[in-house]
Parts: structure tokens; sequence; C-alpha cells
């Protein structure tokens, strides 16, 4: 998206256009319009950012909406646990994109909020929780948020939303963990499972090769050599005897056969 604005104008809104970039996960380029020295204006060049801090707080947003749809469809239904929600969104936002900072007076810790933190914020509660007042927002913005400034770690997500591990996989959700199952137990769960695609997908490969599975293999060299046969019994009598197999006889000697 190219525009062309006049110099001063360029100047006082570079903060704003920063801002509404940021929040559709833009990045802005600036280029001097000139003709010799003098200056005509600003040229924005807006493009899509790749990577970023703000792309991960989408993401773990996107999830947290996938997972309000699953659980109650197009919007949180009115009740007070539903408002944990939103003050997992406040956490996310103030520290992805706050602007904020932090002042201690007398052994305290105050929070002072940037302008945008709060309004994504009170958009995304628009949305989802159409019924909660606005003053209910802003003081999970302001109070609840104050005393929780750092990044929320993945299984501290989980719990606060009490997202169960077969929730979890159920959605595909991957940057919110699980309150029932710790991150190491995880990995160790991600691992076999990708040891079992692994297999899965050499044991297609060998079959598309015209290989035949071990099982398949050992039943038709059974069905082949009819070992049982030996022993004068059935097949199925000889399974449930173990499968004996015949002992090799010396040339010319006789099979004995077993009852």
């Amino acid at each position: 998206m190219d525009r062309l604005v006049g110099a001063d104008e360029g100047a006082r809104s570079a903060d704003r256009v920063d801002e509404a970039a940021r929040a559709e996960g833009l990045a802005r380029d600036i280029t001097a319009i000139k003709i010799g020295d003098c200056l005509l204006g600003y040229k924005a060049v807006q493009r899509r950012m790749r990577g970023g801090r703000w792309n991960h707080f989408r993401g773990r947003m996107r999830e947290i909406e996938k997972l309000i749809r699953h659980r109650h469809g197009e919007i949180v239904p009115e009740a007070d646990d539903g408002l944990i929600y939103v003050e997992v969104i406040a956490g996310l936002a103030f520290v992805e994109f706050g602007e904020g900072f932090v002042e201690v007076i007398a052994g305290l810790a105050f929070v002072e909020f940037g302008e945008g933190f709060v309004e994504v914020v009170l958009s995304w509660a628009a949305r989802w929780l159409p019924w909660a007042q606005k003053a209910v927002i802003e003081e999970i913005i302001y109070e609840r948020t104050r005393v929780r400034f750092s990044p929320l770690t993945a299984d501290a997500l989980g719990h606060a939303l009490h997202l169960s591990y077969a929730e979890r996989s159920a959605l595909d959700i991957r940057t919110i963990g699980a309150f029932d199952v710790p991150k190491a137990k995880r990995a160790k769960l991600q691992k076999e499972k990708r040891r079992q695609r692994e297999r899965t997908r050499k044991e297609e490969q060998r079959r598309a090769a015209g290989a035949v599975s071990r099982a398949e293999y050992l039943d038709n060299s059974l069905s082949a050599a009819r070992p049982w046969e030996a022993f004068g019994i059935s097949r199925r009598t000889w399974e449930r005897r173990g499968k004996p197999m015949p002992e090799p006889m010396p040339d010319g000697a006789p099979i004995s056969l077993a009852a």
C-alpha cells in the first residue's frame, strides 16, 4: 500500500501509523520524496511482517479464539468465569505491545499502560464478550494485569484456561500448554508420535516398493511348510499348543508324530 503525505502531516502521524501497522501485523518502510534539496513528503510502504513478537501474540490469540469456538460458539456465555479469557488476552497483549513501564513507589510496583494495549483488549472483549460492561473489562486491564506484567509461560496459560491435553491435541493447539500433562511429558509424547509417523511412512514406502509385512511373510511361509501335518494335527490345534516345530530328521529317518 503506497501513499504520499505532506512533510508536516507525515511527521505528526508517524507514531499513529506505526501503531496501526503493528496492530495489523504490518511493517512500514518510509522513503523521503525530494526534488533537489526540497522535501515534498514521505512515501509510506507497508508490507506484511515475517516473524516478530506481534505475530506470536496473534498466533496465541487465534488459538484462544479457536478454543472459545470449540467450547462456547461465537461468543463467550455470560458468566463470571468467562472473564478469564479477557484476563489472559490482557496479559498477553500487555507483554507483547503494551509499551508501558513499571514504577516502584514505596515498595509497590505500579504499571503504566500504553494506549494501544488498552484498545486491543477492549476491542477483543467487545467481539467475544459483548455482554461484559466496559468498566469490568477496564478493571481487568488496570487491576488484575497490574501484578502480571511478566510473560506467561505455555503451561501457565494452560492452567488459566483449564486446557486439557486431550482438548489441546484435538484442536491442534501448539502455543498453549495443558493443565494435566506437564511440558516434559508432552515433549516425550510428541517425540513418540513423530517416531510412529516415521515408522508408518517407511512402512508405506516398503509396501509401495512391493515388500510384504513380516506377519504376511510368516503366514505365507507356514502355509507352504504346513508344520502341523508333521504332528498329525490341525493348524488350530497346532497354534493352541504353541506352534511347535518338528525337529529336523537325518536323511531317510522317519518323522516322529506327536499326538
